[in-house]
């Protein structure tokens, strides 16, 4: 029993202890493997950790680049916005604007060997320029005849030659606050007229014009002094004036606008203010040779000076559908005061030729922005000899003299935007006051010339 026992027991210790030796035989070959891919691990992360390594130093290298190409694209990108912006901000200083008229002209006056046509073409072109918030300048250029101020018409002859450009319009304009504005320099009219033909649209003042409104409604006026004539070694001709006025509505639809001015012209009884300093061109103002009253050196001259009064309203209101301008216009010399008793026709001059006056209507409006749109209008005017200072007045009306009467016939009809025909028929009288001599058909003296223009215009804008 005790053998039996023992062999058994040998058997259990065996049976028990050898698979345990066996198991632990296997725990290090499973250690070594599992040492072996931790070493591979390590190998591959440190691998992967180098190349990581190697691409963040080429992404920092890449990002230098790209930060310094974009560095160099921004400093490019920002000069060429401030050119650009410099040159945005010059330019939206500028606004420029010109325009084109060709005209048929037929004059025929009474006394004279035959009608004449022609066609003439203006052209002017020009721009404002804005200085700053409060000041701005126009400068414009314009054809014309040599200094004639009345006109900036070239007539197409003389073989195709070419046509002279002129500085037609040169000033300044401060807008000081919104009731007030000072202009210097050669400008737009700046006292308010009517449509009379008291004074001509070419004409563009020379001097210094201080003008004052209440607001766009309400009472408005100015005071100027215009340049005529600079001298040496006389005085120089000027002219002085002032105005006051007052716009407003009186109805729904009708507005009305009135004004009185005064203009004392300096210096010119016995002198010569006219274009080119020339007898020939004091569109029939009263002359004389009268060394008592003409300065020295001047062998003819004014006689007359021109302190004028003038008084003007206008009404713009509708008439079915359509605009309506009603005007009137009245102006008196009150230094017409020349008087020669000559029996001599040619040299008579009856003192008091003083008074003008105009009436007339625009009925519709031909606007360059509207096509088809269209407008008739008519005026009558009478003016004295001496009545205007002739410089400034209508250049076609009375062959653009004074001492003439008669009327307008006026039609404007606008084809599309920006272009418009116009046609005007003048119905005149010349030498009203004072006879002329003639020598067609025969040498005579006559007075109450029948006059007669036709004006039809292509007028392109721009």
């Amino acid at each position: 029993m005790g053998s039996g026992r023992s062999r058994l027991g040998w058997v259990f210790v065996f049976g028990f202890v050898m698979p345990v030796l066996a198991g632990a035989q296997t725990v290090p070959s499973e250690l070594e493997a599992l040492r072996a891919q931790l070493e591979m691990l390590q190998q591959r992360l440190t691998a992967l950790e180098q190349a990581q390594s190697e691409q963040a130093a080429a992404v920092a290298v890449q990002a230098a680049s790209n930060a310094e190409q974009q560095e160099s694209i921004d400093r490019t990108t920002d000069s060429l916005a401030q050119t650009r912006a410099g040159i945005g901000e010059w330019v939206s200083r500028f606004q420029w604007r010109g325009d084109l008229r060709y005209r048929n002209e037929t004059i025929d006056q009474e006394f004279t060997s035959s009608a004449r046509n022609r066609d003439r073409i203006r052209a002017r072109i020009g721009f404002q320029a804005k200085v700053n918030d409060t000041v701005r300048v126009e400068v414009r250029a314009a054809t014309g005849q040599g200094t004639d101020a009345r006109s900036a018409n070239q007539t197409l002859t003389d073989a195709n030659s070419d046509k002279a450009l002129d500085l037609d319009l040169a000033y300044a304009e401060w807008q000081a606050s919104d009731q007030w504005r000072l202009t210097l320099g050669k400008m737009r009219y700046p006292w308010a007229r009517t449509s009379s033909y008291f004074y001509d649209g070419d004409v563009n003042p020379e001097g210094v014009a201080v003008n004052w409104q209440q607001g766009a409604l309400g009472w408005f006026g100015g005071a100027y002094y215009m340049h005529l004539a600079e001298r040496s070694s006389q005085a120089d001709s000027n002219m002085l004036g002032a105005q006051l006025g007052w716009r407003g509505d009186i109805t729904d639809g009708a507005r009305v606008t009135v004004a009185a001015s005064y203009f004392d012209h300096g210096a010119v009884e016995g002198y010569n203010p006219f274009l080119g300093s020339s007898a020939a061109n004091a569109y029939g103002n009263t002359l004389t040779t009268r060394t008592d009253i003409c300065r020295r050196g001047i062998t003819t001259c004014l006689a007359n000076d021109y302190n004028i009064t003038n008084l003007m309203g206008e009404l713009a209101t509708t008439l079915a559908g359509r605009p309506l301008t009603v005007f009137v216009d009245y102006a008196r010399n009150g230094a017409a005061d020349y008087s020669n008793p000559f029996s001599n026709p040619l040299l008579a001059a009856p003192a008091g030729l003083d008074t003008a006056y105009a009436v007339g209507f625009t009925y519709g409006r031909a606007s360059s922005s509207t096509p088809r749109s269209w407008e008739v209008g008519y005026t009558y005017q009478k003016t004295e000899k001496d009545a205007l200072f002739a410089q400034w007045i209508d250049s076609n009306f009375t062959d653009g003299n004074s001492d003439g009467e008669g009327s307008v016939v006026r039609f404007a009809y606008s084809f599309a935007r920006n272009w418009r025909a116009n046609a005007t028929y003048f119905m005149n009288t010349t030498n009203i006051d004072v006879p002329v001599q003639v020598s067609v058909p025969v040498p005579r003296i006559v007075s109450d010339r029948d006059y007669r223009r036709l004006q039809l215009d292509l007028n392109m804008t721009f």
